[in-house]
């Protein structure tokens, strides 16, 4: 799977809060979000408009962000409820971070078989 076929996934599967979704197609999604968000910030620094689109930008991308999130997080064996850690201060960040790097379960979990290497899996 591609940066961009990962990232497409990433919309596609916005309602997607089951399954799971690979190390791979995680961390490519997450990549090509990053760079948008490092491009509208620097780009809203010239105009209220760029601000506005970077604002909405990151509106609608948070609900997709945490489907994909919850079935990475499913993938490692551990419930999408762990995402609330990362509201604990300082630890929790980096703790969420540690979980969404571990390689996934290579056996079938509660959510399902693992998927192939770059590719989303959903029930």
């Amino acid at each position: 799977m591609t940066f961009i076929q990962a990232y497409e996934q990433m919309w596609l599967n916005y309602t997607n809060f089951r399954g799971r979704a690979d190390r791979s197609a995680y961390w490519k999604a997450m990549v090509i979000n990053l760079a948008l968000s490092i491009i509208f910030l620097f780009t809203t620094a010239h105009s209220s408009l760029a601000s506005t689109i970077a604002d909405l930008y990151s509106i609608a991308a948070f609900i997709p962000g945490l489907a994909l999130t919850i079935r990475r997080l499913h993938d490692t064996n551990r419930h999408g409820w762990w995402w609330f850690i990362c509201l604990v201060p300082l630890a929790g960040p980096i703790v969420l971070l540690v979980f969404l790097a571990l390689p996934s379960n290579p056996s079938e979990n509660r959510w399902g078989p693992p998927s192939s290497p770059g590719k989303i899996r959903s029930y």
